[in-house]
């Protein structure tokens, strides 16, 4: 698998982020209305969408970096380059956190992609833990030292800032570790 192919699927959900930002600013702000709104049966497809939305371009920005940073490096992460593996751990960090946000929340409007941003962090450091495998250790050590600073962020509420989706993003990335840990076929010797 060529480099490049191999975080394309990386590229193009950080792209998506962007084309809805862009419809968003031309609708003046019409699609905030299919954010996540905790317990409310009406805001539940904002469990799918709310991690598209953002309140500006310092929001998105502030996520897209660490989004490509952290894609990659699931990328590399999974064994054997499959493809979509980055893919279906995004969707499943998209559905578990935002059902817990949805379900735990503070009532508010939650957009923006952090929760995905803490679920890859914790998938890359429940990676390492769970596997102990050289190639996860190092990435999660590499992780440590660039995102440490986010560990606050899932205790710490600020005004604005849904620590909840940065909570449950985290956790869910680790309970997805877990998962792919115990699913994951054990390697082929010849």
């Amino acid at each position: 698998m060529s480099f490049l192919n191999r975080f394309r699927d990386v590229f193009v959900f950080v792209g998506s982020l962007w084309a809805v930002f862009a419809l968003n600013w031309m609708l003046s702000g019409g699609l905030y209305q299919y954010g996540l709104v905790p317990r409310n049966i009406g805001a539940l497809p904002g469990i799918l969408v709310s991690p598209f939305l953002h309140a500006g371009y310092v929001h998105l920005i502030s996520n897209s970096v660490p989004l490509l940073i952290l894609g990659c490096l699931v990328s590399l992460e999974t064994r054997g380059g499959r493809r979509g593996q980055f893919r279906s751990i995004c969707l499943a960090l998209i559905l578990f956190s935002g059902g817990l946000v949805w379900c735990f929340g503070r009532e508010a409007l939650h957009i923006g992609s952090s929760g995905i941003v803490y679920g890859l962090l914790g998938y890359l450091l429940g990676s390492a833990w769970w596997r102990r495998d050289f190639r996860s250790i190092i990435i999660a050590v590499f992780v440590l030292a660039l995102y440490s600073g986010l560990i606050s962020g899932l205790f710490i509420p600020m005004r604005g800032v849904s620590f909840e989706a940065h909570l449950f993003g985290f956790l869910s990335g680790g309970l997805i570790a877990y998962i792919s840990y115990r699913t994951q076929k054990p390697p082929r010797y010849s």
